[in-house]
């Protein structure tokens, strides 16, 4: 496998000012990749990731080689200045905690893509319907986030990307990655189609969807469920999807969530039996939940199942296999963090 710092030529009338908020897996694979290709890449990060990207920048171990990225990285947004896009790649449940260092590097005319797992904050904003401009309260108690974050500036994401960090600024990432941009109104602009064609550009694989909620659909089940069965069982994607003893519950779970995703109307791509087959060739990666639990971080359950029963609630859809999941990794993840204190932790 090669190594490489050097990057490629770039052409700076194309050039955007871009942020990533977060240098966990996701973020540090983002930045990574857009800095090796040239783009100026302003990372908001803390702790000992900070001090690693400031002295080495970010390492990430792709399935063809190894790069070595140099990042603009502080801890607050002062020092990173107003972005023409703000990738956000925090945990979701640590969105309202970040606010006030990302505030000054949103201008009037910033675009924010949100990639984060689970139920976006934004779900009912920008389309039509009964639930229309609806907060999602697991994900965004009393509406916090869409107050602070101008819905209008938000351009809707889905994120496949596996990676997970090996040390503070390093990170590996060996399988194909995607992402999926769309406006949150389904239609289709200028902005949008430039963040695409930066990110294609720099060999990060986009395209856009004219009903974003669609690929999302997608990814929320994908999440549903893997993330919660991996930490009760301490499975890999590949055990997951394939083993005989837990397959069965994947097959229940991921029929209560098509049915879910068929009342909000999503057009689904890929039927149980395709979303079995992709997730069990993605090998022994372990999900970002499950790398979580093992870390004693906090756990992403209120952005991956909370609010999907939240959603199952407003349309009275019933999901017991999933209820009775959540159940019970709420109840380990509680009695975890009474047996030993948190950590603190990079994201």
């Amino acid at each position: 496998m090669k190594n490489t710092t050097a990057t490629p030529q770039h052409d700076s009338t194309t050039s955007l000012r871009i942020g990533v908020a977060g240098a966990g897996a996701i973020g540090c694979t983002l930045a990574a990749t857009l800095a090796h290709a040239g783009e100026t890449v302003h990372l908001l990060a803390r702790g000992a990731t900070l001090q690693a990207v400031q002295n080495r920048g970010i390492q990430l171990a792709r399935a063809e080689d190894t790069i070595h990225a140099p990042v603009h990285a502080a801890a607050d947004g002062r020092e990173l200045g107003e972005q023409d896009v703000l990738f956000l790649c925090t945990k979701a449940h640590d969105l309202a905690q970040i606010l006030p260092a990302i505030k000054p590097m949103v201008g009037p005319h910033t675009c924010i893509v949100p990639l984060i797992n689970g139920v976006p904050w934004w779900y009912f904003q920008g389309v039509p319907g009964r639930l229309a401009g609806r907060a999602i309260e697991s994900v965004d108690p009393e509406g916090a986030l869409l107050r602070a974050i101008p819905s209008e500036q938000v351009i809707g994401a889905v994120v496949f990307i596996a990676a997970e960090r090996s040390a503070p600024g390093a990170v590996v990432s060996r399988n194909p990655m995607l992402l999926i941009l769309g406006e949150l109104d389904h239609t289709e602009t200028p902005r949008l189609q430039r963040i695409a064609a930066m990110l294609n550009a720099a060999g990060l694989p986009a395209r856009i969807s004219p009903r974003i909620r669609d690929p999302l659909w997608t990814k929320i089940i994908a999440n549903l469920v893997s993330n919660p069965l991996s930490v009760l069982s301490g499975a890999t994607l590949e055990a997951l999807f394939s083993d005989p003893c837990l397959l069965p519950i994947v097959r229940k779970q991921l029929n209560e969530a098509m049915a879910l995703s068929a009342a909000y109307g999503a057009r689904m791509e890929f039927d149980p039996a395709a979303i079995i087959e992709q997730a069990a060739g993605m090998g022994p990666i372990r999900t970002s939940m499950l790398q979580d639990a093992t870390l004693g971080h906090p756990l992403e359950l209120a952005a991956i199942g909370d609010a999907v029963l939240e959603l199952a609630r407003l349309q009275e859809i019933p999901m017991p296999v999933t209820q009775d999941i959540l159940a019970l990794v709420h109840y380990r993840d509680k009695t975890a963090r009474a047996a030993q204190p948190p950590h603190g932790a990079d994201k």
